[in-house]
C-alpha cells in the first residue's frame, strides 16, 4: 500500500499578536503606519493573529482584515478571550479563530519561576561552540547558529539576518539584522566593528536602528541590564 501523500501533525509555532484597543479603523491605520515605517524589512508578511480581547464594542472584521493585509502582514485570524457567540461569528464569517489555553495565576508564576532557573542554569552550565562564517552575509541571506554563537569574519549587509542562540561577533559592519539568544539566553550579547544595524534583538528584546544613535557607526556590544538592551562602546 503506498504511502498517503500528505500527513496532519500538530505543531507549534511563534505568530506576532497584534492586540487592539480601539475599534477605530483610522486610528489602527495611523499607529501601523508608524510602526511599520520603523523596519518595513522586519514586519514584511510576518503571521499576525488579531486580539480583539481589549474591544469595546463591534468591528467590521472583513475591512480590518483587508488593512492588515494593506501593510503586507500576513492576516491568520483573530484570538481573545471572549464570549462563544463571538466566537461563532467570527467563524461564520469565514475567518479563523485561534483558542488559546488559559491558566491560574499560580500556574503562570510556576512556570515563570521553572521557565527563569532553567535559564539561569542554561547560561550557567553550557558552553556554546563557535559556527564561524568568513566573507559578507549579502542583502536576503540569513545565517543560523543553533545552539552556537556566530562569529562573522566580514559584514552583514543592510537586508540580512544574522541569528544565534549564544552571542553573535561581527568583525566589520553590522547594516542589517542581528537576533541573539534566540532560545531565551538572557545573558548573550552583539559584538560588532561598526554599528549601523536596522534591528537587534537578544532575548526577545529589540531595539530598532534610533534606539542605537549613542554608539552609531562606531564599535559597539549590545547586552541586556535588567532586561533592558544596553549599548556600549567596544574600545
Amino acid at each position: 500500500m503506498a504511502a498517503a501523500s500528505i500527513e496532519f501533525k500538530g505543531s507549534s509555532f511563534t505568530l506576532s499578536v497584534l492586540h487592539l484597543r480601539t475599534s477605530k479603523l483610522a486610528d489602527i491605520r495611523a499607529d501601523l503606519i508608524k510602526k511599520v515605517a520603523q523596519a518595513p524589512d522586519f514586519f514584511y508578511l510576518v503571521p499576525v493573529v488579531v486580539s480583539i480581547e481589549k474591544l469595546v464594542g463591534s468591528i467590521e472584521y472583513q475591512a480590518l482584515k483587508t488593512l492588515i493585509e494593506e501593510f503586507n502582514f500576513t492576516f491568520v485570524g483573530f484570538t481573545g478571550d471572549v464570549a462563544t457567540e463571538q466566537r461563532k461569528l467570527i467563524r461564520e464569517l469565514g475567518f479563523s479563530f485561534v483558542n488559546t489555553t488559559k491558566v491560574s495565576t499560580a500556574t503562570k508564576t510556576a512556570i515563570a519561576q521553572e521557565s527563569v532557573t532553567k535559564i539561569a542554569a542554561s547560561a550557567e552550565c553550557h558552553l556554546y561552540t563557535d559556527k564561524v562564517h568568513r566573507g559578507q552575509v549579502r542583502s536576503g541571506q540569513q545565517l543560523y547558529a543553533k545552539d552556537q554563537n556566530l562569529v562573522v569574519i566580514g559584514s552583514v549587509s543592510a537586508g540580512a539576518e544574522v541569528i544565534a542562540d549564544g552571542n553573535i561577533h561581527v568583525y566589520g559592519s553590522l547594516r542589517g539584522r542581528a537576533i541573539a539568544g534566540a532560545k531565551g539566553h538572557h545573558k548573550a550579547q552583539i559584538y560588532c566593528q561598526n554599528l549601523e544595524a536596522e534591528l537587534v534583538s537578544i532575548n526577545g528584546n529589540y531595539w530598532l536602528s534610533e534606539s542605537m544613535q549613542q554608539h552609531w557607526g562606531s564599535p559597539a556590544f549590545i547586552h541586556l541590564t535588567d532586561s533592558e538592551l544596553t549599548s556600549s562602546k567596544l574600545i
